[in-house]
């Protein structure tokens, strides 16, 4: 049996045309300005990668992320999650920050993210009452957290 010529096909050129394919078979796998490195994967499970917060966006859900990864930060003993005022400010200020998927950070839990996110019912009210506050942290677990909100692939 013999296949037919798609070189001459009209309709697959225009179609390669539109895709931007200058040759056969040409495509791009991995974009490294798009998509985790290895070494940065590592890096960032580990909880040890340091980014300016200029490379830092804002998912539509208002959650971090780093290329193709949701992420935490920390910056000046504080631990972040969304897009809260104080991360705005660190992003204008392009302030370097450590970034994370995996392990918890040691520092404060940044009440205003879960109440940005509204987070198993934490809003802007009740993070006011200490009791409250106390509790949502000391019972916080990022497993959790990632199950609502999976880090990688985004």
């Amino acid at each position: 049996m013999k296949l037919p010529d798609f070189l001459d096909d009209a309709d697959l050129n225009t179609l390669r045309q539109k895709m931007g394919a200058k040759q056969l078979g040409e495509f791009e796998l991995f974009d490294p300005q798009k998509q985790l490195t290895y070494s940065e994967r590592e890096a960032l499970e580990e909880g040890q990668f340091k980014i300016n917060a200029a490379e830092l966006r804002a998912l539509k859900d208002k959650t971090l992320a780093y290329k193709n990864s949701r992420v935490w930060l920390t910056h000046e003993q504080k631990y972040h999650l969304a897009y809260c005022q104080e991360v705005q400010q660190l992003r204008h200020r392009q302030v370097d920050v450590l970034t994370g998927t995996e392990a918890n950070s040691d520092d404060d839990l940044c009440l205003e993210c879960l109440a940005l996110l509204k987070y198993q019912g934490v809003d802007s009210r009740r993070v006011r009452r200490n009791e409250f506050t106390e509790h949502v942290q000391e019972e916080f677990d990022l497993v959790d957290f990632k199950k609502v909100y999976p880090f990688y692939p985004v």
